[in-house]
């Protein structure tokens, strides 16, 4: 196992909670596989990371040499080998819904093992916890240099489907109650939280009244709370376990889907997420909406390496729309982020189940290796933000679409924003002062929803100006970076001391060219003092094609001659 450089050792948080120094496992500039292939292939694309490796083996080992290594293990992708681990055991795992029957994972109905459908296993029940635990010490005895968890959500991700209300999730939800203030337990009508059996409440609650359902029951929100910090739980006990059998920290990721739920409830026991986003194929035109999955990744100080949804890939395989990718592609390192290169990809529809897409080399790898010849001018920038947004976790779990929705708005606009998320009852996160504070331009969504103390923290926050709405923030502040042109252009500027690269994205897709005719003439208004690069006389451009050019700066703008996709224009400052 190759060492990564370690700043601090492992420490508890004054609350109690395990903590630990994040690892600096990925750059701007990596090149991100999502599952093994050859060595050749790996060249090709100029790959540097390899994010869902399986268990690793002398032979993948040997073909990703040169590469960080991440092994994979699924918390309900695996059926097949945990019912090899257990056969006569297996179903003392399985999570189980109220009427105490197991439940298939929606998305591999199709799958099944021996004639055994791929059940939902619990990750409260020590079968299968010892099953995942065995799983990740032997990644890394493997010699993987961290380890990926897919569906790190576990039992908590499968609340949707039914569960969980075995034994054992019954069982300790009394010891969770027990902790809760004792008014606040009469007012849910938790009398008797030692012998609290949640499923029998619920049962009787269901057969009082037609047409309710589960989630509707008073208690059910606190019950969710419980297991998804069971869940959060347990991933820190993988990671503990990671580092115990290497003899120093693992990398951790995760399959965080970012826009869907709290995903964010473990982001405590990871370094990173590899991770699918819904990208909107079937919408046939680029979608802001990952952006708001990289501002959040940014927001808890996390790299993002994202994929598409297995919907999303189907959606392109059918269609052959590989230009649509380019433009994920151009957006994710614009965001300062990444997509992992589409060499293979796992498709999904309720038609077909599983089947895969493996792009076109010519249409996805140059593009790879024009992200890896331009290192410099990725690694090291940070986003520059017109304006911070802030909202709890809260409100992002009760009305995501309102979030997402006022975020594309302001992308649309061109005002490049930060997202400052505060915390709720499932995901730790303060709201942190120090990006809302003097200076600031902040829109505050749904002020009502923060904790108390991020309550306080909005408060005594000065910021330049204050927004409750989207649209007075969109009539009031101004960009550091406006586009003029008749075609629709993105402009993310990223920054660093004395520098700033503003990657250009030709927005205007067409499904029927599969790519966006090139913009010509796009002239850029720029504000260098916002940008930290005042007195700037000229700018670099940097095209896909290799080419650089010298463009002038006068009175702040710059005219760039073509935009075909995706282009970065440097600025330094005098």
């Amino acid at each position: 196992m190759k060492a990564f450089t370690i700043f601090t050792s492992f420490a508890l948080l004054a609350s109690g909670s395990a903590c630990f120094a994040q690892l600096p496992v990925l750059k701007r500039s990596d090149v991100v596989f999502m599952y093994q292939a050859e060595r050749q292939t790996y060249q090709d694309y100029g790959a540097t990371v390899l994010a869902w490796g399986g268990r690793p083996t002398a032979k993948s080992l040997e073909a990703a040499r040169g590469l960080k290594f991440f092994g994979s293990v699924g918390m309900v992708t695996e059926f097949n080998r945990y019912y090899e681990r257990f056969p006569r055991t297996y179903e003392q795992g399985l999570c189980r819904n109220l009427e105490g029957q197991p439940f298939k994972v929606p998305w591999l109905t199709d799958h099944q093992h021996k004639g055994v459908p791929y059940w939902w296993c619990c990750t409260r029940q020590p079968l299968f916890r010892q099953y995942l635990s065995e799983r990740v010490a032997d990644t890394v005895k493997a010699g993987a240099d961290g380890v990926h968890i897919d569906d790190h959500l576990g039992t908590a991700g499968g609340m949707f489907a039914g569960g969980c209300f075995c034994d054992r999730c019954v069982k300790e939800f009394p010891a969770f109650l027990a902790a809760l203030p004792a008014d606040e337990l009469t007012r849910l009508g938790v009398t008797n939280s030692a012998n609290f059996n949640f499923r029998d409440v619920v049962r009787a609650w269901l057969a009082e009244k037609s047409g309710r359902q589960a989630s509707q029951h008073p208690l059910y929100p606190k019950f969710r709370v419980y297991q998804f910090r069971g869940a959060a739980a347990f991933m820190m006990e993988l990671r503990a376990l990671a580092a115990k059998t290497a003899g120093l920290p693992v990398p951790m990721s995760a399959n965080a889907g970012l826009l869907w739920g709290p995903h964010l409830s473990d982001y405590q026991a990871l370094d990173g997420f590899s991770a699918e986003i819904d990208h909107h194929a079937a919408a046939r035109r680029f979608s802001d909406s990952p952006l708001v999955a990289y501002r959040l990744a940014d927001a808890v100080g996390r790299p993002l390496v994202s994929t598409a949804s297995g919907g999303d890939w189907a959606f392109i395989k059918e269609q052959n729309l590989p230009g649509l990718v380019q433009g994920w592609m151009a957006l994710s390192y614009a965001a300062g982020h990444g997509l992992m290169a589409p060499h293979h990809q796992w498709c999904y529809t309720p038609q077909k189940g599983t089947h895969w897409y493996d792009g076109p080399k010519e249409k996805f790898a140059p593009l790879c290796q024009f992200i890896r010849r331009n290192a410099a001018l990725l690694d090291g920038y940070d986003n520059h933000a017109d304006l911070t947004v802030a909202f709890s976790q809260r409100t992002f779990d009760r009305r995501a679409s309102r979030v997402i929705g006022a975020c594309n708005m302001l992308a649309a606009a061109n005002l490049s924003y930060r997202i400052a998320l505060g915390s709720d009852d499932i995901v730790d996160h303060p709201l942190p002062a120090e990006s809302i504070g003097r200076g600031a331009r902040l829109l505050v969504l749904e002020s009502k929803d923060f904790s108390a103390a991020d309550q306080q923290v909005l408060a005594t926050a000065q910021p330049a100006q204050r927004f409750d709405n989207v649209e007075h923030a969109l009539t009031n502040v101004s960009a550091a970076v406006r586009v003029e042109s008749p075609a629709e252009v993105r402009a993310l500027p990223r920054v660093k001391p004395g520098s700033a690269v503003i990657h250009l994205v030709n927005w205007d897709y067409d499904a029927a060219r599969d790519g966006a005719p090139p913009a010509t003439n796009v002239r850029l208004k720029l504000d260098l003092p916002a940008l930290g690069v005042a007195g700037a006389k000229e700018a670099r451009l940097v095209t896909l094609d290799g080419s650089t050019r010298v463009l002038p700066v006068q009175a702040g703008a710059v005219t760039v001659p073509e935009l075909v996709l995706w282009a970065l224009l440097e600025v330094k400052g005098n």
